[in-house]
């Protein structure tokens, strides 16, 4: 790792490996000076102060460093791609004199003169990830995986910076979008079609019984189509959903003759039923009167018919403030509205219609286009006119976000714990009241109504924060009823507590506008039956609103169709299904590819019984390579579960119940090459996982019978899988088991770091071995001041990093 040595206080220059572009991160040395110890997370990922980093282009981000793995906490792998940085090429990181929380990152690529030239000639512009990509490998390379930091780096790019290190954190974020509908998953399959894809046809049956087919949209198409639509229509939405009740309702059958009806309705703020057709029902007092108006109008019904049962619902059951869901068809609704009134009955002579029953209705939001049915539901809407919405039918928290209520709450914009500025800290929040402790061990209790205040003015451009800082709030704001001493006494804490306010409302107030569809195995389907037409469509130049954006009439709707801007097709492809190369050539020109290759390196410093595993698989996926080719290796996510229980029977299974059944399945049952693999034709056989079965062919079938060529019987030695020696002779057949006595060991306090005979460190604390021991060799060479880095760039590995430990404590270093 080079450090800049022009500006050694203000600036860092960190030459990139193919790892770190790889991976999207930039790594920091532990022995720097540019960034000051509040920027600096520890162990636990949690840093004092967040400092803005300006990309080329403009973008500010919000980040840290990661002291634990040495390391920029925001990843930027898109940008590294984006401006094709190569390794070699070095990031250039400088502290800016506008603000001392401001840091300027540039790239000097190999012959570009300076890194400052580079970032005024680049042009400006948003980075976004690729519209459309496919994450390839072998299997157990973490392709699905990827998919959720690559969702979150479209929908909430900001939450996966902050909370990069916290896979579970992610996973939450990522539930909760797929739960909101902005993120669909979907695996192809040698059956999925165009119908499944796009749009089909389906068979309903309507109020009256009669069979009819409706065009149901695909999973894609529902998508584009919630990713389109916008609010027409907006009032306020009541503040309280608690007790009122929901009802489905048809307002005209969008494909019908009484189409007109819905926008009728929304013009005229009601809505019309036309069961009951002009007849009066105002003076109804139960469901048998009803019947009886419908017998008078000869009207061919029972008393439970279901025109009586509309009505009767209609009059009676739905009251003032319940709340009615408009939908279209089954699969979607395209408004949502209050009653607000009684019924009464309307002529309707000049329209010539039966929609004579009238409710007034305050329509909240309507929709266009339609959203899905996901959306607000958790399963279709009936056929059924009007209905009540049960509670395990509708999604309240998603009807409550659709209306703005508050019943929904974004997350606090401060919590126990947070700390600001140069020691105040936060330990209590209520909804009125935030209480610091100071850097003294007093109390500060801040009103949130004051950091709304402020945040307010500064949200109208009325205050800057620097104004905050600087004391000029009452010289800007002279009418303001805010207490001067408090504003300008705590004016070093205020302005970091209404920059937070201010994060948090804005990230609050921005539901996801994109969408985003996750396609499991895209290779396994038939592409062309799949996409159809619409392969041309999801090309980011012929995407809806670009300059050569197309649309199509769709087969089965026959309406116009276009795919929006803001849909990403996030897709992973198994290498050991099908080759890259031998991918539809459509597909492969429409999507951008990353590829998750087998990284042995994640299971650096991982051991089962002296066994190292990282070497296991490597020279395993070598020998597999030169057999068969790279797409075919085995991936290290088969063995990261050793991390947390590295004994010899977690071993065990993963290699008997999925490393050799994936061989198997890979090598079409070539028993010889499976043994090349394992190494086992050169082990000693009771040590060998596969094994050749002799057979007696005479007394299995006596001497009249003969073979022209006798075919070989294997067998899977299960033995093998509980046995230290089997393991170690995959690496090398001479390789002993090891001993458990030291070849090198050093002291340092409680700690001792130990070199066994295969080479491989431990580390003890206590008397305990520690499962995970690079972390603390990192810590201890910091202490001792030793090199952590090669002159490449590249970081020691821990049997580096352990042997530099050893000697230098060994020399007496401390």
């Amino acid at each position: 790792m080079e450090r800049c040595m022009a500006h050694p206080e203000q600036a860092l220059k960190i030459q990139l490996t193919k790892g770190a572009l790889n991976n999207g991160y930039i790594p920091i040395p532990s022995r720097q000076s540019l960034f000051p110890a509040q920027f600096i997370a520890d162990d636990a990922g949690k840093s004092l102060e967040r400092f803005s980093l300006e990309l080329p282009g403009g973008r500010l981000l919000r980040t840290c460093i990661l002291g634990r793995y040495g390391r920029l906490q925001a990843r930027l792998g898109s940008l590294f791609k984006e401006l094709g940085l190569q390794a070699g090429d070095c990031a250039v990181i400088n502290h800016t004199d506008t603000a001392p929380d401001l840091y300027l990152l540039t790239f000097e690529t190999r012959g570009t003169p300076a890194p400052m030239n580079l970032m005024r000639t680049m042009e400006p512009r948003p980075m976004m990830p690729d519209l459309n990509r496919i994450f390839f490998g072998p299997p157990g390379t973490g392709k699905t995986f990827a998919t959720i930091d690559a969702a979150l780096e479209v929908l909430d790019p900001d939450f996966l910076s902050d909370n990069a290190e916290k896979r579970d954190v992610l996973k939450s974020r990522f539930d909760e979008l797929v739960a909101a509908g902005d993120i669909r998953f979907v695996t192809f399959h040698q059956s999925f079609s165009y119908e499944d894809f796009v749009e089909g046809l389906r068979a309903e049956t309507s109020d009256d019984g009669q069979l009819r087919y409706e065009v149901v949209d695909g999973v894609f198409k529902s998508l584009c189509t919630a990713a389109l639509a916008r609010v027409t229509q907006r009032e306020e939405a009541p503040i309280e959903l608690a007790g009122r009740r929901i009802w489905k309702m048809s307002l005209g059958n969008s494909l019908g003759d009484d189409a007109h009806i819905f926008e009728e309705c929304i013009e005229k703020n009601c809505a019309l039923l036309g069961y009951g057709g002009s007849t009066d029902f105002g003076d109804c007092k139960d469901r048998d009167d009803i019947f009886k108006r419908f017998i008078d109008r000869n009207e061919s019904v029972t008393r439970d018919s279901y025109p009586v049962s509309a009505v009767n619902t209609f009059l009676f059951k739905v009251k003032e403030g319940d709340l009615l869901v408009v939908s279209e068809g089954n699969m979607k609704f395209r408004a949502i509205g209050e009653v607000i009134g009684p019924y009464r009955r309307i002529e309707r002579e000049e329209e010539s219609d039966s929609y004579g029953q009238y409710r007034p209705v305050k329509w909240l939001r309507v929709y266009k286009p339609a959203l899905p049915f996901d959306q607000l539901m958790n399963n279709q809407f009936s056929q059924m006119t009007l209905y009540e919405l049960r509670e395990s039918a509708i999604d309240k928290q998603k009807l409550s976000a659709l209306l703005g209520s508050p019943s929904v709450q974004s997350a606090p914009p401060f919590n126990v714990g947070d700390r600001f500025g140069t020691g105040y800290s936060v330990v209590h929040i209520s909804s009125d009241l935030l209480e610091l402790e100071k850097p003294n061990g007093n109390r500060l209790p801040i009103g949130l109504s004051i950091l709304k205040t402020l945040a307010g003015h500064v949200r109208n451009g009325e205050l800057t924060i620097d104004d905050i800082r600087d004391k000029h709030v009452f010289e800007k704001l002279q009418d303001s009823k805010l207490e001067p001493g408090l504003i300008n006494g705590y004016n070093n804490i205020l302005p970091r507590l209404v920059e937070r306010y201010l994060a948090n409302s804005s990230r609050a107030a921005q539901k996801p506008i994109a969408k985003v569809l996750i396609i499991d195995e895209i290779n396994r389907g038939n592409i062309s039956r799949i996409f159809g037409e619409l392969i041309t469509l999801i090309e980011p130049s012929k995407r809806k609103g670009a300059p050569e954006a197309l649309e199509v009439v769709l087969p089965y709707s026959k309406t116009r169709f276009s795919v929006p801007d803001n849909v990403y097709l996030i897709a992973t492809m198994n290498t050991a299904d099908r080759s890259l190369t031998g991918l539809d050539i459509a597909l492969r020109r429409r999507f951008s590819f990353v590829e998750m290759a087998p990284d042995s390196g994640q299971l650096e410093g991982i051991e089962v019984s002296g066994i190292d595993i990282e070497e296991l698989v490597e020279t395993m996926n070598q020998r597999i390579e030169v057999l068969l080719d790279r797409d075919h290796r085995i991936g290290h996510a088969y063995f990261l579960p050793l991390r947390n229980d590295s004994k010899m029977e977690r071993l065990s299974k993963i290699f008997s119940q999925q490393i050799c059944p994936l061989l198997e399945e890979y090598f079409f049952e070539d028993w010889t090459r499976i043994q090349w693999v394992f190494n086992d034709h050169r082990k000693a056989p009771k040590h060998r996982f596969v094994i050749e079965v002799a057979d007696n062919v005479d007394a299995l079938f006596g001497d009249g019978v003969t073979f022209s060529q006798q075919r070989t019987r294997w067998r899977i030695n299960r033995e093998a899988f509980n046995l230290v020696e089997a393991y170690l002779g995959v690496i090398d057949h001479q390789r002993q088991t090891a001993s458990l006595e030291a070849e090198a060991e050093a002291r340092k306090g409680n700690l001792v770091v130990r070199r066994m005979s295969t080479g491989s460190i431990q580390v003890w604390e206590n008397g305990a071995r520690l499962p995970e021991a690079k972390e603390t060799l990192r810590q201890l060479a910091s202490e001792l001041g030793l090199n952590t880095h090669h002159s490449t760039g590249t970081e020691f590995n821990t049997r580096a990093l352990g042997n530099a430990v050893i000697k230098a404590l060994s020399t007496g270093a401390t």
